[in-house]
């Protein structure tokens, strides 16, 4: 299919049937919209809230034979072919995810993955402040890139999650394992499918 005729989550169910094939997993071995682990997040919210916050991981396996958490991220250009995207945003929801799963990873094991399709309007894009390499890379984030990133017009980070890495002072190693592009019959432009291995060191 076109890329603009799907979302984020054909991705992620893309994947929820490529688990069921090789690993032979029955659905409900495949978690979808998983509650992050309660240390990994402050919540924003009064004590006396009604509702307690519950952020979520998009897709948790908890086997013997695959222990993941993974965020999952569509960046592909929009319905104008000569329109141009908002790259810095997806930049910093790329780190933002990275971030959520690195902690999910820290306080309850297993790997954690950020899984990408993008296409040409995303790749080798480079934020202005070059604070980290062009996109697709490995990563290395760390609180001085987070400081710095917040000081830009750009900067919706999720504090609640900030507000646990941060005084951790340490760093995540975003390892890119995974760079191929995507050829299909109505993919024109250039699509790469990418995935991350994520931890925090």
């Amino acid at each position: 299919m076109p890329l603009l005729q799907i979302g984020e989550d054909s991705i992620r169910y893309d994947f929820f049937a490529a688990l069921m094939e090789v690993y032979l997993f029955r659905p409900s071995q495949i978690l979808l919209e998983v509650a992050i682990h309660p240390e990994c997040f402050i919540p924003v919210k009064e004590i006396k809230a009604l509702r307690k916050e519950k952020p979520l991981i998009d897709l948790v396996v908890k086997e013997p034979a695959l222990n993941i958490s993974a965020e999952f991220a569509l960046f592909r250009q929009n319905s104008n072919d000569k329109g141009t995207i908002n790259q810095t945003a997806r930049t910093v929801k790329m780190l933002n995810d990275m971030i959520r799963v690195a902690l999910e990873k820290y306080f309850n094991g297993g790997q954690a993955l950020f899984i990408c399709v993008a296409d040409y309007k995303m790749l080798g894009h480079q934020l202005n402040s070059k604070i980290i390499d062009k996109f697709p890379s490995h990563y290395v984030i760390t609180n001085e890139i987070i400081e710095r990133q917040l000081q830009q017009k750009t900067n919706n980070f999720d504090h609640r999650f900030l507000k646990v890495f941060t005084p951790m002072n340490r760093r995540i190693n975003s390892r890119l394992i995974y760079n191929m592009p995507l050829l299909a019959k109505h993919i024109n432009n250039a699509t790469h499918l990418l995935i991350w291995d994520v931890a925090i060191e």
